[in-house]
């Protein structure tokens, strides 16, 4: 990590941790309603877990701040970039109804009672979003554009509906670029942050990280907007919690956005626009107890 980088990442921990700003969150989110959080790396810990933390040991924490939602009636709604067959049984067993799966193009209620698509109007035929998005050419482009540095993030790309999925280490930029020459500006690429699993990329790579090809301008921002215009959630009744810069984008949409301090990882660009952000803050705790940090302040007794 360049020395830059590592100041840059000082100076947002320095200013935007929890502990730093506890009276100036509580002004923002006058009664806790809704909790919008990313799954991986957020809500759970090392290797998928609710009761890992980031280096693995077991812990209750996560558990107990969940229990928490749910005593004090606080809807916990799952954001992530998972197809909604991975997330129903996610929210299943954490006693969780609601879900906005393949970040945020699909919005659903009551563990699939109601599904909303939110795909914007490119796509006014039948058949998936996904479908179209595979036959169209673009994923053979970014193949043969980063051959080695891209592939499949099997086996969660099997039973999407709106996106594709891929894991691998490449610059978003130039591939957003490639794309747009030749013609697929109506899509985007996101990256959806670090992933451990390698599959059989380049051993020259890195790190890896999850990278989601969707309908252009849709993302998980689009995802909880529509959702609180259809539950009518004010926006200083909701959180967001995340580790990603995908993640972050969503404090445009509520009231306060929470980045678990293992996101502070990401790039310089992360790091500026959490600066740059009046109501983002840097929970002192990685992932699952980073998320229990921020649940155990906005829900102390008085």
């Amino acid at each position: 990590m360049s020395q830059l980088k590592i100041k840059m990442k000082e100076k947002v921990f320095k200013e935007k941790r929890i502990s730093a700003n506890k009276e100036k969150i509580k002004k923002l989110i006058k009664k806790l309603k809704v909790v919008y959080t990313d799954v991986d790396s957020t809500l759970v810990g090392q290797g998928g877990s609710l009761f890992r933390t980031a280096d693995g040991k077991l812990t209750m924490l996560p558990a107990n701040a969940l229990l928490k939602c749910h005593q004090h009636k606080v809807d916990i709604t799952l954001v992530s970039g998972r197809s909604s067959h991975q997330l129903q049984e996610d929210a299943r067993i954490l006693g969780l109804k609601n879900y906005l799966a393949e970040l945020g193009c699909e919005i659903v209620y009551n563990l699939g009672e109601t599904v909303v698509l939110n795909v914007g109007n490119f796509f006014n035929k039948k058949g998936k979003p996904h479908d179209a998005i595979a036959n169209s050419g673009a994923v053979e482009l970014l193949f043969s554009s980063f051959p080695g540095y891209l592939e499949h993030h099997t086996p969660w790309s099997e039973w999407r509906n709106c996106t594709t999925v891929f894991r691998g280490y490449i610059d978003i930029s130039k591939a957003q670029k490639i794309l747009n020459q030749n013609g697929y500006g109506w899509l985007q690429l996101i990256d959806n942050g670090v992933i451990q699993r390698r599959g059989t990329l380049s051993p020259n790579i890195t790190e890896v990280h999850a990278y989601h090809l969707i309908p252009k301008e849709i993302g998980k921002a689009k995802g909880v907007l529509k959702d609180r215009e259809i539950r009518k959630i004010p926006k200083e009744s909701c959180i967001a919690i995340g580790d990603s810069l995908s993640d972050s984008e969503l404090a445009t949409v509520v009231g306060a956005f929470f980045l678990v301090r293992n996101g502070l990882i990401e790039d310089n660009k992360l790091l500026k626009t959490l600066l740059e952000t009046e109501n983002a803050f840097v929970t002192e705790e990685e992932m699952g107890l980073g998320f229990a940090q921020v649940i155990e302040l906005l829900l102390e007794e008085d």
